[in-house]
């Protein structure tokens, strides 16, 4: 009998993995699609679109009642709406002045940040020294003869992105609580929403533009599906399949993915010293995942 289990549980697992590393290759493809989107609708107007169009989406799929909104969701999502509101703010108008790979990398800080605060172990502080190491050697002024193709990187968009990390630290610690009140669709349908609220202001300008060039309009509309709607679903179905270290080394691996998107589908050469930085925070978070496992196994 469990012979005949233990193979279902293996292809459920692999299961989970694809469809998490779909996911994530939804999110990095829509932000391929999005950044060549910007000349037409700024990264401003498309935030405003792809949030409202994934809220909508997200509404026609799950439907909070007035039974949802408690006293204590109600306290929460103000600011969980916020940090997804920051969250894809910043990060538009950081890819707007920084290659994609970049971008990813810094604002990945931010979590990793999270996990590492408070800790006292000596073990912890190798992968805070790999964060620090990987910040410089992203950050650290190159000549065009050492980058090629690279280009120096843009302070405003440096700023952008690691803001867009701090809005991730919010986002985390609002939306755990979150997923404690109220059923994990609902909870990010409301946060998308009230998200949407905020960027009205973005999203308006851009309408007379989606009329008049409905074709970019329909691509817009692919961002909010690929870059919300559809890695939203496949993070569902595949945490319900992984254990929490599984999906923590996966997400490790996003900032390696999102520089590896950035060069295929938007020619974004990164020179040897960027991908070693990157490479530095993508082994801090892998081992900040994997030490932290060991410890609570001891």
């Amino acid at each position: 009998m469990t012979t005949g289990v233990q193979p279902v549980e293996k292809y459920g697992q692999l299961k989970a993995v694809g469809l998490l590393i779909g996911g994530i290759s939804s999110f990095q493809i829509g932000a391929t699609l999005a950044k060549g989107l910007f000349p037409l609708f700024g990264p401003t107007g498309m935030v405003g679109l792809r949030v409202c169009m994934a809220a909508l989406i997200l509404l026609a799929i799950w439907r909070p009642t007035r039974m949802t909104l408690t006293p204590a969701a109600l306290k929460l999502l103000l600011p969980y709406g916020a940090s997804v509101a920051v969250m894809n703010f910043c990060f538009y108008v950081a890819l707007v002045r920084l290659p994609l790979g970049i971008v990813v990398a810094l604002e990945f800080t931010g979590p990793l940040t999270l996990a590492l605060a408070g800790s006292r172990r000596w073990l912890d502080l190798c992968w805070v020294l790999f964060v620090i190491s990987g910040l410089y050697l992203l950050l650290r002024p190159e000549t065009a003869s050492v980058a090629g193709s690279a280009h120096a990187l843009d302070i405003f968009g440096v700023c952008a992105a690691l803001l867009s990390g701090c809005g991730w630290i919010v986002y985390i610690l609002t939306g755990t609580r979150m997923g404690k009140i109220l059923d994990a669709g609902q909870a990010t349908t409301l946060g998308m929403a009230t998200a949407g609220i905020f960027l009205l202001p973005c999203l308006i300008p851009t309408i007379p533009t989606v009329i008049t060039h409905p074709w970019q309009g329909g691509a817009a509309l692919s961002v909010a599906v690929l870059s919300s709607a559809v890695p939203y679903i496949l993070d569902m179905m595949a945490m319900r399949r992984l254990r929490p270290k599984d999906l923590g080394i996966l997400l490790s691996m996003e900032p390696m993915l999102g520089a590896v998107s950035g060069w295929i589908f938007l020619g974004e050469a990164l020179s040897i010293t960027r991908w070693a930085g990157v490479l530095c925070i993508v082994v801090a978070s892998l081992g900040n995942v994997l030490t932290a496992r060991k410890a609570t196994l001891h």
